[in-house]
């Protein structure tokens, strides 16, 4: 029974005694039977008679055990170790099984468990009696995950980038984090950076695995400066013709910005000219600058050019810029006060036009040019000895060009008998010219002259107030 009990009676073993008389009582030498007595038992039924006769048979008892055990399991919480393993045994499980007789063995269907199985996992406990009854009952494990990841961080040194900033992500500073399980994100407290945040700066990564246990680390993130700009020489010459600015000196790198004065935040334009001065120079990214580096500016000038400024050239012959006089030798000639092209020193001059003169220095050109206004005037006349006195406008007078510009003149024609028939002074306007008329000797005021030729002596004090004489043969022809 429940208990591992069992009782017979005689009547159970009596199948059908007699006596020649009468029975007086039927009995057994063993009538309980307990656990250890399952299988095969052999038992003596005694009869006896009323006269005290007696005879003993054997029967065979055999006892089993049908009864199941009584299962009673238990829910459990296991917690994964830092393989991301656990293991149960049935005893975790089994909450005071029993049964009639003796419990044979008690097992589970599921034993290890890992991150897979994190939650609620139905297990079977099964319970054998040692007579082979066995019944099973479902029991719930809960696998937990409490084992925080473990953080591995780096530190790292940077630069910003070309805007100043700097981003910054996980994988830079997670040198190799791990968990028993899985890990689910990882944060950290800070990721954008700027110059301000130049030097070493200490930051928090926090990694979190799936089942939510969570972990923190620092790192060093060091953010170098900006590195200084460099010069082929910190010491820089420039003229001031050439209108120099900021962005004219010259340093290796792109990326700099300079100011007037080592304190200054205000950066300069490039288009500002440069003044003899010390200018500092930083390397720029974004808002961020470097170090201010000094470079020392020597802006120099030539002094400029002397001379007349109005020069006089003979109309009579072609003159070239170059034979325009300065007291300087080393000299460019322009066309305008500043800036464009030196001329070309074939450059022919023109009349009532302006020059600049500029003196190239040992170092620099002038930047103030002296201004020469140039005036044609004849140096010399020049004598054209035909006439054609015939009133057709052509060659009607003796010209002699640039006579004119002499005022002090004289002109004096000859015959061929050597008789003076024409004096003037003052020769070359229009209403004082030989037109083949004689003013002088016996042929004045007598009609043309005979056609033939005559001398002429021209003399006329010049620009150096010397007396030139011109002499020669003059043709008079129809």
């Amino acid at each position: 029974d429940a208990l591992g009990k069992a009782t017979i009676t005689e009547s159970q073993i009596n199948d059908g005694s007699t006596d020649n008389c009468s029975i007086d009582k039927i009995t057994l030498d063993k009538t309980t039977f307990d656990c250890s007595n399952i299988g095969v038992n052999t038992v003596t039924l005694t009869i006896i008679d009323k006269n005290g006769n007696s005879a003993s048979g054997t029967a065979v008892v055999i006892v089993e055990d049908l009864i199941a055990p009584n299962v009673t399991p238990k829910n459990i919480t296991v917690q994964l170790d830092v393989t991301g393993k656990a293991e149960i045994v049935p005893a975790l499980i089994n909450n005071g099984s029993t049964d009639n007789c003796s419990i044979d063995k008690i097992t589970l269907d599921k034993t290890t468990f890992d991150c897979t199985n994190i939650g609620a996992n139905n297990v079977t406990l099964t319970v054998t009696d040692v007579n082979g009854n066995s019944v099973s009952k479902v029991a719930v494990v809960t696998i937990e995950d409490k084992i925080a990841p473990i953080i591995v961080t780096q530190d790292i040194t940077v630069e910003l980038d070309t805007t100043g900033n700097l981003i910054i992500n996980e994988s830079q500073i997670d040198n190799g984090s791990t968990d028993n399980c899985k890990i689910a994100t990882r944060v950290l407290d800070k990721t954008t950076f700027d110059c301000t945040n130049i030097g070493i700066n200490t930051i928090t990564l926090t990694v979190t695995d799936t089942s939510g246990n969570s972990a923190s680390k620092t790192a060093n993130l060091t953010i170098l400066p900006l590195s200084i700009p460099t010069f082929f020489n910190t010491t820089q010459s420039f003229c001031v013709v050439d209108n120099a600015s900021v962005g004219d000196i010259e340093v290796k790198e792109t990326n700099v910005k300079w100011f007037s004065d080592a304190s200054s935040s205000q950066p300069l334009a490039l288009n500002t000219l440069l003044k003899s001065q010390t200018y500092y120079a930083a390397t720029s990214k974004g808002n961020c600058y470097s170090q201010k580096v000094p470079v020392t500016i020597i802006v120099n000038d030539a002094a400029a050019p002397t001379g007349n400024s109005v020069q006089y050239v003979c109309k009579e012959k072609e003159t070239l810029i170059t034979d325009l006089i300065t007291n300087e030798q080393e000299i460019l000639w322009y066309d305008r006060a500043s800036g464009g092209s030196p001329l070309n020193g074939f450059t022919v001059l023109e009349d009532k036009n302006k020059y600049y003169a500029a003196f190239v220095g040992a170092e620099c050109e002038s930047s103030q040019r002296l201004e020469v206004e140039v005036i044609f005037r004849y140096c010399d006349v020049v004598v054209h000895n035909g006439i054609s006195a015939n009133g057709d406008g052509v060659n009607d007078f003796f010209d002699i060009e640039g006579a004119d510009t002499f005022k002090d003149n004289k002109l004096e024609i000859f015959n061929s008998w050597g008789s003076l028939v024409f004096e003037t002074t003052s020769y070359g306007k229009v209403d004082n010219q030989f037109k083949g008329y004689a003013n002088k000797g016996l042929g004045g005021g007598n009609g043309l002259l005979p056609f033939g030729t005559y001398y002429y002596v021209f003399s006329f004090t010049n620009h150096d107030n010397s007396r030139i004489t011109k002499k020669g043969f003059l043709h008079l022809n129809p």
